[in-house]
């Protein structure tokens, strides 16, 4: 399946929101394409995400419709992740993908600064939006 989203960021919440949505919509043929993950800082989860070939398992519980529903799903909606700082290549690489449609962030306006320490030949930029452009 081709890679068409650049997801920046691998925590919890856009794992079991976003890539949950994204895992659901290849399930039912609603689109076709998996989310590239970007760690946005240093130490992040993306080795851990590619040692499991980037599946992992999502358990929902709660209440639908006054019925209680508890489902479990092994999401299967990200092709890999790559950490800037130990790949700043690989990263730049993914500029050169025509397949690209979509840029995902849950990057808050505290990320979203200016940051004058930041430069062009950093490798990589440690604002989030030295790291998108």
């Amino acid at each position: 399946m081709k890679e068409t989203v650049i997801q920046f960021g691998e925590g919890n919440f856009l794992r079991g929101f976003f890539d949950w949505f994204l895992h659901i919509m290849n399930e039912q043929g609603l689109y076709e394409g998996k989310a590239v993950v970007i760690q946005p800082r240093s130490g992040g989860k993306c080795a851990l995400l590619n040692e499991q070939n980037c599946r992992y398992n999502l358990y929902l519980r709660g209440v639908d419709k006054s019925e209680i529903r508890q489902e479990h799903c092994l999401i299967e909606s990200i092709s890999r992740g790559i950490d800037p700082y130990k790949s700043f290549d690989e990263y730049m690489a993914l500029a050169e993908n025509p397949d690209f449609r979509f840029i995902v962030s849950n990057t808050t306006e505290a990320g979203i600064a200016f940051d004058e320490n930041c430069c062009f030949n950093d490798k990589p930029c440690t604002s989030f939006t030295g790291k998108l452009t």
